[in-house]
């Protein structure tokens, strides 16, 4: 009995790893991406308001906005191929995943 708890403890154990190791990892991409955004997106886009309006006069929907309404891969695109005005600022592929984390953590 107490050898088959030891091994159903092991097992739960092995199978709660990778959750805990993927949600560090995407922990660690939104802070990323929050430092990537104030960096790059911020002279433009709001980051953290909820009216999800514009900064300094700009077109650009404030990032809480974005979040609610783009899905993930749009949000990618929107990243690399960016509609006019939007500059393009080159970001490497990791760079955009992290920034794209960012985003959807403020929905």
């Amino acid at each position: 009995m107490v050898q088959t708890n030891k091994v159903i403890v092991l097992a739960a154990m092995l199978v709660a790893a990778p959750t805990i190791a993927a949600r560090a990892q995407t922990d660690a991409d939104v802070a990323r991406g929050k430092a990537i955004a104030e960096q790059a997106c911020a002279g433009c886009h709001a980051m953290d308001n909820w009216q999800g309006g514009s900064i300094q006069g700009t077109p650009a929907p404030a990032f809480r906005a974005i979040a609610g309404k783009a899905r993930t891969e749009r949000l990618k695109d929107l990243v690399t191929t960016p509609p006019h005005p939007m500059p393009g600022i080159p970001l490497s592929a990791s760079e955009v995943n992290a920034l794209v984390a960012y985003i959807r953590s403020l929905k």
